[in-house]
């Protein structure tokens, strides 16, 4: 597609995409991930502050049709105006949606037309976590320093599911193999539990772990409040979202918020309570989740940066480079 047209979209205007034509985009975009979905983005655009408002950038063919959208917040709160990613930084990943969100003419006419608010209303265009392999981050790269942005590149690791850690290199299994060690000894005098919520109270109960554990863990990109979590994931809904809590003696040692789509499953940082770091609660937690998915039938985990980072690296869970698709799961709690 190369004759198109971009038209901004601010405030109740782009609201009213949101809860309008937004889900219609997003069904026909099959690559699209969770953190662009309706619900998602409502959540957050609904817990702005009053110096921030919605902005959306839709691509319009020539004959009216809404082609692709990239969903933005315009923040008024210095003293010039800000642009960044709507959800951000609740979300790991900034990309369009729609048809054509993965055309590079409509990637390059968005990265242009923010390139001319960077220059004529002097706004400061802040863009986090945009695949630097993707139509939008070349369109950003060819804009050059004008438009600051975060690329990442194959740092979201996907694992296919089932595991299968016999098909792994003896160097790992044996990691694997002295992890279960310790987990088998401590089991031995303490209560190890893993659950993982499958209906909506069960994920606002979640929610208040998972925002605990983050304090405990220290400062994160996705810090906030459990008011937060829980109103945001209220809205998303136990369908869509998950939260894997690993617990010893009842205590909450590490926990995991997961979206899903169809077969495919994305997360946010696991996070782990750091008294108990010599226990690796992370891989604990990690391995148990892996299990729990494919047993839901979910294909494929793509894990965010910072678990791909410390707990996914060196082909421990079989991982591959992500195909940049989405995902969806039910619920249950086992014992650890």
């Amino acid at each position: 597609m190369t004759t198109l047209s971009v038209r901004e979209l601010r405030g109740p205007e782009a609201t009213d995409l949101l809860t309008g034509k937004w889900r219609e985009l997003y069904a026909e975009d099959h690559s699209a991930t969770p953190f662009q979905s309706l619900h998602w983005l409502t959540a957050w655009a609904q817990r702005l502050p009053y110096t921030a408002t919605p902005l959306v950038l839709t691509a319009v063919s020539p004959t009216g049709r809404i082609v692709a959208a990239l969903p933005l917040t315009r923040h008024e709160d210095r003293t010039r105006p800000r642009i960044s990613p709507l959800s951000a930084p609740h979300a790991p990943c900034l990309r369009p949606i729609g048809p054509h969100a993965n055309d590079p003419a409509v990637a390059r006419a968005f990265a242009f037309h923010l390139l001319l608010a960077a220059e004529q209303e002097s706004a400061e265009v802040a863009l986090e976590a945009v695949d630097a392999d993707s139509p939008l981050g070349h369109a950003l790269h060819l804009v050059g320093a004008d438009i600051p942005w975060t690329p990442t590149r194959s740092a979201r690791t996907t694992i296919l599911l089932p595991v299968r850690y016999d098909t792994l290199s003896p160097s790992v299994q044996r990691e694997h193999a002295r992890r279960r060690r310790t987990w088998t000894r401590l089991a031995t005098n303490h209560t190890i539990t893993y659950t993982s919520t499958r209906h909506l109270q069960a994920l606002a109960t979640a929610a208040t772990v998972w925002a605990d554990l983050q304090r405990r863990h220290g400062p994160l990109q996705h810090n906030a409040g459990a008011g937060d979590w829980q109103s945001v994931l209220e809205k998303t809904g136990a369908a869509t979202a998950r939260i894997a809590v690993l617990r010893v003696d009842d205590h909450a040692i590490a926990a995991q918020l997961c979206l899903t789509r169809g077969p495919h499953c994305y997360t946010l940082p696991l996070v782990a309570d750091p008294a108990h770091r010599h226990l690796a609660p992370g891989h604990a937690l990690l391995r148990h989740l892996v299990d729990d998915l494919a047993a839901d039938g979910i294909h494929t985990l793509h894990l965010d940066p910072t678990t791909s980072r410390h707990h996914a690296s060196r082909g421990q869970y079989g991982a591959v480079r992500p195909d940049a698709r989405a995902a969806l799961t039910p619920a249950r709690s086992a014992a650890a």
